[in-house]
């Protein structure tokens, strides 16, 4: 039977998602665990993986359709098998080709399936397509006897590597030895050979890259800019220690990931750039000024000195509570190696609009749902990007933040502008508290992506091929 491609559920209260692009046509072989979909929800938008191999054989609707969750939207088909058309009530009817009767051959020895340097086994005729066209044999899967590669498998290796950059694809890259997991957006209708400057994008306290980013990356997308998203290790689908919270390897993770978008063949490697958010902005600020790599920078809501935020978050004598529990965990964790976990937002202490949003949320995605190692409190009181962001001068940075801002007050973006000096902006919007802007199609969206895309054209315009 065909394999059904459903509409996912991703949130508690989704009860329909949008298909934003199609990113496989009908007829094409997918992969299990390739992307085929973009589906937007009013908070999030992913990528629908392919939960099977084989010929992606039926689109179900058309780019744009709204779709209930549960609702089979596409179908892929096994080799030799064939979809009929789908019946009223759903079901399909299939027909399945039976292989031509086996001709007996002669068995071939394993010599005349020759090695290739590493060990690869490939046919001569692939091996010598494969040298001209310069392809690593050993990323290829063999369809020939006993594995081999033969010239078909090259082939299709060819027209891949030729064929039009998907605008959405799920990427994989390495920090520290984890595997980080990315959303990789390019703009469409690049000319071949074009390269684009290229944004790293990350994200807030917590968040994963399929809330508010993607979104981001789009409109970044629209201006012409290669855009990258991805989870920091121990967060979302990337590996590593669940909830480990440590500013300066998710540093560590942003450099990674400028390392790999400037290695995209879509990206010019001498014009990159860093947009975060919150606990994100405070990271672009650390990552471009401890990696020249990045000639652009744009922070919003950025907290600049972690002790001074967390401290403002709270009344004298809670600050003073709060102390002795992170110096009790402390001598925990020295007698037992073992910190205690809590709730993120036991050390991020939201005003009551921002515990609303995130309550709203996290009642939504219970994958959104984390707890954290109390020594994350620790890292973030010692954690200062204020202190070392004179050192992205001259290059350009943005700061947008929100007068209205409680969760990240508004004198964290002016004490950071006040020691970055004159190659940084400083821009107030009024009426912006820390989330009622993110919501994609409300005004405080378009007002922030509008500064950020106007900086971005300032500071690294896209020569368009």
């Amino acid at each position: 039977m065909p394999t059904e491609v459903v509409m996912p559920k991703w949130g508690l209260s989704m009860q329909e998602g949008k298909i934003n692009l199609w990113l496989k046509r009908e007829g094409e072989a997918v992969q299990k665990g390739e992307p085929i979909a973009e589906v937007e929800t009013e908070k999030i938008t992913n990528v629908v993986e392919a939960p099977a191999s084989g010929t992606l054989a039926r689109l179900c609707y058309p780019e744009g359709s709204v779709v209930a969750v549960t609702k089979v939207i596409a179908y892929i088909t096994a080799p030799g098998e064939h979809l009929a058309d789908v019946a009223s009530n759903g079901t399909t009817e299939t027909v399945t080709t039976a292989p031509a009767p086996a001709v007996a051959a002669p068995k071939l020895a394993s010599p005349s399936l020759p090695a290739a340097a590493g060990g690869v086994r490939a046919m001569p005729a692939a091996r010598k397509l494969a040298q001209e066209h310069g392809i690593d044999l050993s990323t290829l899967t063999g369809s020939g006897p006993a594995g081999a590669i033969v010239k078909e498998d090259v082939e299709r290796a060819i027209a891949a590597r030729s064929a039009p950059v998907q605008p959405v694809q799920r990427v994989q890259f390495y920090s520290a030895g984890y595997r980080l997991d990315g959303l990789l957006y390019t703009p469409r209708g690049l000319s071949a050979g074009e390269r684009r400057p290229g944004v790293v994008l990350l994200v807030g306290y917590t968040y994963l890259k399929t809330m508010v980013m993607p979104d981001v990356a789009k409109v970044l997308n629209a201006a012409g800019y290669v855009a990258l998203v991805f989870d920091y290790r121990g967060f979302g689908d990337s590996e590593g220690p669940r909830g480990r919270l440590q500013p300066l390897e998710q540093v560590a993770d942003a450099r990674a990931a400028l390392t790999f978008l400037s290695e995209q063949p879509t990206v010019d490697p001498d014009r990159l750039a860093v947009v975060g958010i919150s606990l994100g902005g405070a990271h672009a600020i650390t990552t471009a000024a401890v990696d020249e790599r990045v000639k652009a920078v744009v922070a919003l809501e950025p907290p600049g000195n972690g002790e001074r935020w967390l401290r403002s978050l709270r009344r004298y004598w809670e600050w003073h509570e709060f102390l002795a529990r992170l110096d009790a965990d402390r001598r925990q964790r020295v007698r037992t190696g073992v910190s205690a976990w809590v709730d993120p937002l036991e050390i991020v202490l939201p005003d009551p609009e921002s515990r609303a949003f995130l309550d709203q949320v996290s009642a939504e995605f219970p994958q959104m749902k984390v707890t954290v190692p109390l020594e994350s409190a620790e890292a973030l009181i010692e954690y200062v990007p204020e202190a070392v962001v004179d050192d992205i001068a001259p290059r350009p940075l943005l700061i947008i933040h929100g007068d209205q801002d409680r969760l990240v007050p508004l004198v964290e973006a002016q004490s950071i502008a006040a020691s970055a000096g004159a190659s940084c902006r400083l821009e107030v919007v009024p009426g912006m508290t820390h989330f009622n802007w993110v919501l994609p199609g409300s005004s405080g969206f378009a007002r922030v992506t509008d500064s950020m895309v106007a900086f971005l054209r300032e500071t690294l315009p896209v020569a368009v091929g």
